[in-house]
């Protein structure tokens, strides 16, 4: 298949690392020029087209830009537009259908449930999952494109779309966000980089290991699994002065009460975290 990335981001960049082992890569485009130079050298094309011939030459664009500038991306290729061609995006949020309707295009969204922390190199993950929804031509198209070798593709509902990407916000970005603030906590009592990886990964290692071999529920220790309100008390005691902090313990606790702890300790914790 022959296919074009406009937007050299991490996402389309790395995608199109793999899927330029199974199709032709007709060129890539992006409005800052030191991104497409980097991506078009990582993709080892050697001489890269403008923005007229990839449309002209490509049976299927994929628009890997931010989700606010889809639309303006997709009006900047559509004058190009001649023949049917695919068009795709790459948002987890934003459904196929934003592209407009033409007798031109068939739509898809393919988003991938994966994180990509460098544009400059090629993906770590051996096999990625992807959710697909759009016109049937396109996600039938997509089949051919992402070979079953590297990734696995399954269909999503529209209505669906902003709980899943909520799952991959809450699965990767938040997460960071909660290993930031354990970072500011260690930050508090001098410990260092090296304490963080003697003591600290071990640790949440070791919680996800006990997820996924017992479930969330039996997974749980400490005083929440206990509903020990006497410590609670004094761990938002001790964070009165640490906003951000603060908000994220009673955030999570309550997450804690009210999805995995039992009805008697769940009574408990309602009082303390209110």
């Amino acid at each position: 298949m022959r296919i074009g990335l406009i937007g050299c981001g991490r996402v389309g960049t790395a995608i199109f690392c793999i899927l330029r082992r199974d199709n032709k890569i007709t060129g890539v485009y992006d409005i800052r020029k030191k991104n497409e130079r980097t991506t078009a050298k990582l993709l080892k094309i050697r001489e890269n087209p403008g923005l007229r011939e990839i449309i002209s030459r490509s049976e299927a664009i994929f628009i890997a830009t931010p989700d606010d500038e889809i639309l303006n991306a997709f009006a900047n290729i559509s004058r190009h537009i001649r023949k049917r061609t695919y068009i795709f995006h790459f948002s987890g949020m934003l459904t196929a259908d934003i592209i407009p309707k033409s007798k031109k295009i068939y739509r898809a969204s393919v988003h991938p449930f994966a994180t990509f922390p460098a544009a400059k190199s090629h993906p770590k993950r051996k096999h990625i999952f992807l959710s697909v929804e759009g016109d049937a031509p396109a996600v039938k198209m997509l089949r051919k494109i992402f070979r079953s070798k590297h990734f696995t593709i399954r269909k999503i509902r529209k209505v669906d779309k902003a709980a899943y990407h909520l799952i991959g916000v809450f699965s990767s970005n938040l997460l960071i966000g909660l290993i930031a603030s354990i970072d500011r906590l260690a930050a508090k009592i001098g410990w260092r980089r090296s304490d963080f990886e003697r003591m600290i990964f071990p640790l949440i290692e070791e919680t996800l290991h006990n997820i996924k071999k017992y479930g969330v529920q039996d997974a749980l220790t400490g005083p929440l699994a206990r509903g020990d309100v006497g410590i609670i008390r004094k761990h938002l005691s001790s964070l009165k002065h640490e906003r951000t902090l603060r908000n994220v313990y009673k955030a999570l606790s309550r997450a804690v009460a009210e999805n995995i702890a039992d009805a008697e300790v769940n009574l408990k914790l309602k009082k303390v975290l209110h």
